[in-house]
């Protein structure tokens, strides 16, 4: 300060100290005058006991929230707390940053030419893939087909087994009668397997449904058949898809060698009874097995097929209904492997229009890394819901749902989630990066306030 300053502010006290002289003589006159003594009229200091509280009755913080809580307990509004102007402004601002947002993601000159490429690509790899691998949920093709009973089928079969038993036969674990009366594996190689027995299912009330039994079996189901048809060929027994199980018989009252259903059984008997055969002989268990894969190879290539894996173990009624339109496992392995094409060739678009596109990123020109992965990601999700719409519509409008691009609709939806997830989180981050500057500006100008200039 100047030295002129400082004399002004000295007198200005000094004007002030006397005022206040003045002033406390009138406040002495006016209390003698109502008969008040100087000294009662006195401050009293805070030695004074009667100011004094003790430790225990000082409120904690946490005390006064909650009666300041209890006294207001109507949930504050926004209108509390800041006036229309400062709400207007607000929005005002959120408004102007995503404008903002929108101007730096939306999609330019060479953003739009990706996207075309990217559309066309997607389209042609529908076509292309149905044009090569053909429709989706085709059937049973008979003419490249075997039947059940077909001596090619009979002779490989053969030749298999011979081999499992040449491999294993040695005099002292040939085929050695079991003391418990089980099957030996010897009988487990070469007899045909239980699980294909059909007469007397009447009496038990079942029906197998004849040439379409196999979807009635557990033993034919391709992966459920490797532990229930296993244990049904060790123990001379077949499991039905009901879960009903029964002995089988391999020679009828009148003498006929026939399978044909004995008497039911459990499945704790019978997994009990493959354990309890396989301890008296070990080779059982692997003879089991392998004739369990000899059996479903063969009859997986037959007019007749095997059914859709697992499904008649949930619901009978849908398996049946497939199987008996000539829709089996094949048919599915063959669907799944069309539909994981779709989906391959899908993303593997997609990471190349990713990868060439992001070649464009210019730091100085786009900015923010992930701004310009917003635009990215725009791309992949239009460009793929542009052809799975105009995949289904060609589906629909032909009423050729076999041509529907089912692997790349996953691929959609996904990218569906995926990519509106990634830009919700860059918008959102954005925008409490933009509010965080706005902070930053007002406390700045606030605290210019109190920056003394020299």
């Amino acid at each position: 300060m100047q030295d002129s300053d400082l004399k002004n502010l000295e007198n200005s006290i000094d004007d002030t100290s006397s005022e206040l002289a003045v002033l406390r003589k009138k406040i002495e006159e006016e209390a003698r005058k109502r008969g008040v003594s100087s000294a009662d009229a006195s401050p009293q200091t805070t030695d004074d006991e009667s100011f004094r509280i003790p430790a225990r009755e000082i409120p904690t913080w946490e005390s006064l929230m909650e009666r300041a809580v209890a006294s207001n307990a109507a949930q504050p509004e926004i209108e509390d707390l800041l006036s229309a102007q400062e709400i207007q402004y607000t929005l005002d601002e959120i408004t102007r940053i995503n404008q903002q947002f929108k101007e730096k993601t939306h999609l330019g000159k060479v953003d739009l030419a990706f996207l075309v490429i990217a559309t066309l690509l997607q389209t042609l790899r529908w076509v292309i893939i149905n044009k090569i691998m053909g429709d989706i949920g085709q059937k049973i093709d008979a003419d490249t087909r075997l039947d059940h009973n077909d001596d090619s089928i009979k002779k490989k079969s053969g030749e298999r087994k011979d081999g499992f038993r040449d491999k294993h036969w040695d005099d002292e674990r040939k085929d050695r009668a079991s003391e418990k009366g089980y099957r030996s594996w010897m009988q487990i190689l070469y007899e045909t397997v239980p699980y294909d027995a059909n007469k007397g299912a009447g009496d038990f009330g079942e029906n197998m449904e004849g040439r379409y039994h196999r979807y009635r079996t557990l033993g034919h189901d391709p992966i459920l058949g490797w532990l229930f048809g296993t244990a049904n060929i060790i123990t001379d027994t077949i499991t039905l898809s009901n879960w009903m199980s029964y002995r089988v018989a391999r020679t009828t009252p009148t003498g006929s060698k026939k399978l044909h259903f004995s008497e039911p059984t459990t499945l704790a008997h019978i997994f009990y009874e493959s354990y309890d055969s396989v301890k008296e002989d070990k080779l059982r268990l692997p003879a089991a097995v392998f004739t369990q894969f000899v059996h479903l190879e063969s009859d997986a290539f037959t007019k007749q097929g095997l059914p859709v894996p697992i499904l008649e173990a949930f619901s009978e009624e849908l398996a049946g209904k497939l199987y008996r339109s000539q829709y089996d496992s094949l048919c599915l392995l063959r669907d799944i492997k069309i539909v994981g094409v779709q989906a391959v060739v899908s993303v593997v678009i997609n990471m190349l229009i990713t990868l060439i596109h992001g070649l464009f990123y210019d730091p100085a020109k786009h900015g923010d890394r992930d701004l310009f992965e917003v635009r990215t990601r725009k791309i992949l999700l239009y460009s793929n819901a542009m052809a799975s719409a105009g995949n289904i519509a060609y589906s629909v409008a032909t009423q050729q749902y076999g041509k529907l691009d089912v692997g790349g609709i996953i691929v959609t939806i996904t990218r569906l989630f995926s990519d509106i997830k990634f830009i919700t989180r860059v918008k959102q981050d954005f925008l409490q990066r933009e509010l965080d500057a706005e902070f930053q500006k007002e406390m700045e100008s606030l605290n210019s306030c109190f920056i003394e200039n020299e």
